[in-house]
């Protein structure tokens, strides 16, 4: 069930509620019909309250939302800007001096690591030879 409301001024539901309130006490027949019907203006009008109250609220909210929004969209700028900036500025020469000693490294390293995988085959090699050509090794074979 979906339920409306309305917002209106509170002088005319005050000036209802009194005369009803009259209304009440005068004849004994309608009492209870009257109550009834005086409680859901009662009920009505905080309603119509809760809803001005949350109306305000949230109109106050949307303003400080726009306001924040707006402090995002110029620090994204900022932002961007300066990106922008990196991206056309010029490269340092440290940078350039920096990358060019990187690279002697890595050229050194290559160059080390093939002779530290040349020293290790040949210290297999070494190994296998002292194995195989070993004296005790050849009267191992020489009794087979």
């Amino acid at each position: 069930m979906v339920e409306e409301y309305e917002v209106i001024p509170l002088t005319s539901i005050r000036k209802i509620e009194k005369r009803l309130e009259q209304l009440e006490h005068g004849n004994p027949g309608y009492t209870s019909v009257l109550k009834d019907l005086a409680e859901m203006m009662r009920e009505n009008q905080r309603i119509v309250d809760d809803l001005v109250r949350t109306n305000t609220d949230l109109i106050s909210n949307l303003g400080e939302l726009a306001q924040r929004i707006g402090e995002v969209t110029a620090k994204f700028d900022a932002f961007m800007e300066s990106i922008e900036v990196a991206e056309t500025s010029e490269e340092p020469e440290e940078w350039s001096e920096i990358k060019k000693e990187n690279k002697k490294l890595e050229e050194m390293n290559k160059e080390l690591l093939e002779r530290i995988k040349k020293l290790e085959r040949k210290m297999k090699l070494a190994a296998l030879g002292k194995y195989y050509y070993s004296p005790q090794a050849a009267r191992t074979k020489q009794t087979i």
